[in-house]
């Protein structure tokens, strides 16, 4: 009984090996087919994750930026990792950059020149390619003059107009011409760095003295006068500002040839040109009352002498004649607004002795009106009404309105203090 289950059983176990080989080959076989593919699908891979590599120039700062960038793929990053970036220039072999691994190489260049980058990526995907940079040519300051009230440099390139702050505190910086670039002179002397940045991004800093302003000459000092002269019992008309043009004014200065003379604010009189050139056609004279009417005392030197020659200029191209009379709004008065003055063309400025309002006639020292009394009055409301009122007042004091000019403050004593007015 137990020989033919051991028969059996033998006939059995030998049976196996020869059933089962040919599966084992099979199965090997396909591993193996699956180990190649995958290898080839990660060499491909691998082959498609090359590093790319990016630029960027600075002409700012004449530096270029150069990134690798990972490939495509699942292995861009892990080979990415593994790459490094060396730079040289091509015409001498000369390293320029390098970077830490998958990193960035900065590398400054020559202002003006066209280079040429070898750029070598090293790792598992090597390459190598050529970039050619040209740098714009560096800014500099090839001269220099001197204008009216400021010191103009001449640069190389023309500039973006950036608005740089003051040099020194007070001495204002401006762009006459794309190449030129304006510092304001002032009382004191100034000297300092200014950076400049060129349209084509190159930057500079040049060293800058701006000498101080002399003195004023005494023959050509621009001062105020409170008082004019009283010879024929004159008196003198003034009338500020320009918001509010009259035609009742207007009838009685053409009518009466009455002289009065207009310290007028520019941006008050634009919107009323044709008015302003039928005063000046009547006999009236037109006198600088600034741009916009600021306390000149709180300005800068180069902001006040704007104020005064920017209205001069604009009330010359309007009205045929450039003023000669300045008045500074306020009365405010100091040797800078007297500088701003000079500087801007004027020859003197007027304040005045006595003023005109609604409630009456104003006298400095409260007594009727006197020979040489410069007289205020404004273009408002009721202004017809108020001159009316002053001239029966002058004729009723034998006075006789003048006209307002230079000469008139010959042998005349000047302010030395600012006014109290508006």
């Amino acid at each position: 009984m137990g020989s033919p289950l051991s028969d059996s059983h033998s006939r059995a176990g030998s049976g196996r090996p020869f059933a089962g080989r040919p599966f084992r080959r099979t199965v090997l076989a396909a591993a193996g087919v699956l180990v190649v593919a995958a290898a080839g699908l990660a060499w491909a891979g691998v082959a498609a994750a090359r590093p790319g590599v990016s630029w960027a120039v600075w002409p700012g700062s004449n530096t270029a930026t150069i990134r690798l960038t990972s490939g495509a793929g699942p292995f861009g990053h892990w080979i990415l990792a593994r790459s490094h970036l060396n730079v040289t220039d091509e015409a001498d072999g000369r390293p320029v950059g390098r970077s830490s691994s998958g990193g960035i190489a900065r590398l400054r260049l020559p202002p003006g020149l066209r280079t040429s980058l070898l750029i070598q990526v090293t790792g598992l995907r090597p390459r190598r390619l050529t970039l050619t940079v040209t740098t714009p040519p560096p800014l500099r300051a090839t001269g220099s003059r001197l204008d009216p009230g400021k010191v103009v440099l001449l640069l190389s390139s023309p500039l973006r107009r950036q608005r740089p702050g003051p040099l020194c505190g007070d001495h204002t910086v401006s762009f006459p011409a794309l190449s030129e670039v304006a510092v304001a002179r002032d009382l004191r002397a100034c000297s300092a760095m200014l950076h400049l940045t060129a349209a084509d991004g190159e930057r500079a800093v040049v060293p800058v003295t701006i000498p101080a302003i002399p003195a004023i000459p005494r023959p050509g000092r621009v001062a105020l006068y409170a008082f004019a002269s009283p010879a024929h019992r004159a008196i003198y008309i003034t009338v500020d500002d320009g918001w509010t043009p009259s035609p009742q004014v207007l009838s009685i200065i053409a009518r009466t040839r009455l002289p009065v003379t207009a310290f007028l604010i520019q941006q008050a009189v634009q919107p009323d040109l044709p008015y302003w050139r039928a005063f000046v056609k009547a006999g009236g004279t037109v006198g600088d009352h600034t741009v916009s009417h600021p306390d000149l005392t709180r300005l800068s030197l180069g902001q006040a002498t704007f104020q005064w020659r920017q209205a001069r200029l604009a009330l010359g191209r309007w009205l045929g004649a450039a003023p000669v009379l300045g008045r500074p709004p306020y009365g405010a008065f100091d040797s800078p607004v007297e500088t701003a003055a000079y500087q801007a063309g004027l020859k003197a400025l007027a304040g005045w002795s006595a003023s005109v309002d609604s409630h009456g006639i104003h006298t400095w020292n409260r007594l009727p009106l006197e020979p040489g009394e410069i007289v205020l009055l404004h273009w408002v409301p009721g202004l017809g009404g108020q001159l009316t009122a002053l001239l029966r007042a002058i004729h009723a004091l034998h006075l006789n309105p003048m006209r307002l000019t230079v000469a008139s403050f010959a042998d005349i004593h000047p302010q030395l203090r600012s006014l109290a007015g508006d």
